[in-house]
């Protein structure tokens, strides 16, 4: 099976995600859409919303998500497989992130600006957090992700086409004319009879 080691570690980093119940509650879909409507030109507005509307729907899944997207990927539906885990893990990565960051601020007593920890907390409050399997399961599911490498059929087969060109082309250049034993006329190398002369040749 292709990607056996990738495919395995997002199954069990997406079981994880269910188990500790890393799914919706994302605050930051929300802050997305008010941004959206204030910010944003009014006619890419329904636009947009879908678009936020299709992450968030795929997001919620949350260790289905990346369950699925192995299954994609196992069938062989590469591109669509990894953009789904891409959003499955997006915002739990990012989460992630923002745990890691704070819990280490809080660990080695860092002194921040008073705006710099406000906008952390304010950050941080993006995101529901449960327990540690929630974190455990989606760095098993990055990783997973990681193992999955690009498949390389498009490219060998790219390299083929280029190397029977590079023969085709080879063959054509040294073997593109030939001359006719009788008058001496420049002729085609596969031609069986001389254009000038008549003169057949091929039993010669």
């Amino acid at each position: 099976m292709k990607h056996k080691t990738g495919i395995i570690l997002m199954i069990i980093g997406g079981a994880m995600m269910i188990l500790s119940s890393t799914v919706g509650s994302i605050g930051i879909y929300e802050f997305l859409r008010d941004y959206i409507s204030t910010e944003v030109n009014p006619d890419l507005k329904p636009l947009l919303d879908n678009v936020i509307n299709v992450i968030s729907f795929i997001a919620d899944w949350g260790g289905g998500a990346i369950i699925f997207g192995a299954f994609l990927i196992m069938v062989n539906q590469y591109r669509l497989g990894k953009w789904i885990i891409g959003i499955g893990l997006a915002f739990g990565s990012l989460a992630l992130i923002i745990w890691l960051i704070t819990n280490g601020i809080d660990i080695f007593e860092i002194e921040l600006d008073a705006q710099v920890e406000v906008y952390l907390t304010n950050l941080k409050g993006f995101f529901t957090y449960g327990a540690s399997l929630q974190f455990i399961g989606v760095t098993v599911a990055i990783i997973g992700r990681w193992f999955i490498k690009k498949p390389k059929k498009e490219k060998k087969a790219k390299e083929s086409k280029a190397d029977g060109k590079e023969t085709e082309s080879g063959t054509q250049e040294s073997s593109e004319n030939k001359f006719c034993p009788d008058c001496g006329a420049s002729i085609s190398a596969i031609a069986n009879f001389c254009n000038e002369c008549g003169s057949t040749f091929d039993d010669r």
